[in-house]
């Protein structure tokens, strides 16, 4: 199964291996809002220039994970409240569309893709691969997406994952359930027996869910940079 959260670089070069390294941890939740980008750590764990380093932070403020601060730096952008919610109205709406197509559009091998992203998702909770585990919760909302056939929302849908990921991070701890085993397989049933309506309301229903664990108010401090970036 191809990891197509992912946001795999063009090319090799040190911008894009930060941005890609980055929002890899934003999605895996292990680099929390708040946390300042340093550009001579972030030179240091790359091995690049302060050059490469300031234009990866300005692709991934245009990307909304990262906030730019007049003379105090760049630093992990930090939710608000009312921000969050409308992520996750956004959501809603865009994947309740993708869920109903994908009941009407899925083929055989996009089923069997399906429920291959169910069972590794599960796999990876038994283990305590808690960041595989987000990793692969995100996968199965853009596998319903692909299945959908609908490559304009699936595109908007990928930066949704990735900021309900960094909201997530902020207002949840770390024992929070991303997403239920049993949310996901019951979605994938409704799209194996073709019922987009059952489909639809199960995904809204999924998303109140993790929404509804959310607790908004003063959260615990910044990652440790090196630690979670660094080779």
């Amino acid at each position: 199964m191809q990891d197509r959260l992912s946001i795999a670089p063009m090319t090799d070069c040190a911008e894009n291996r930060i941005v890609d390294g980055v929002t890899s941890a934003i999605l895996e939740q292990r680099l929390r809002a708040g946390t300042k980008l340093s550009e001579p750590e972030l030179c240091d764990i790359y091995g690049c220039s302060r050059s490469d380093v300031r234009r990866a932070l300005v692709v991934l403020a245009a990307r909304k994970t990262v906030e730019l601060k007049r003379n105090r730096g760049a630093f992990v952008r930090v939710p608000a409240e009312q921000e969050a919610r409308n992520v996750f109205q956004a959501r809603r709406a865009i994947e309740k569309t993708l869920a109903r197509n994908a009941a009407l559009h899925a083929t055989d091998h996009d089923i069997a893709e399906l429920e291959e992203a169910v069972g590794a998702e599960a796999a990876a909770r038994t283990s305590g691969d808690r960041a595989r585990a987000i990793g692969l919760s995100g996968e199965f909302h853009m596998v319903v997406a692909r299945i959908s056939g609908n490559d304009v929302l699936s595109d908007f849908l990928r930066e949704l994952i990735m900021r309900s990921s960094l909201i997530i991070g902020f207002f949840a701890g770390s024992n929070h359930i991303l997403c239920e085993d049993d949310e996901h397989a019951a979605i994938a049933t409704a799209i194996r027996k073709r019922d987009g309506t059952m489909a639809r309301e199960l995904i809204e229903r999924h998303l109140r869910h993790i929404e509804s664990q959310l607790v908004f108010g003063e959260q615990p401090g910044a990652s440790d940079l090196r630690r979670i970036l660094g080779r």
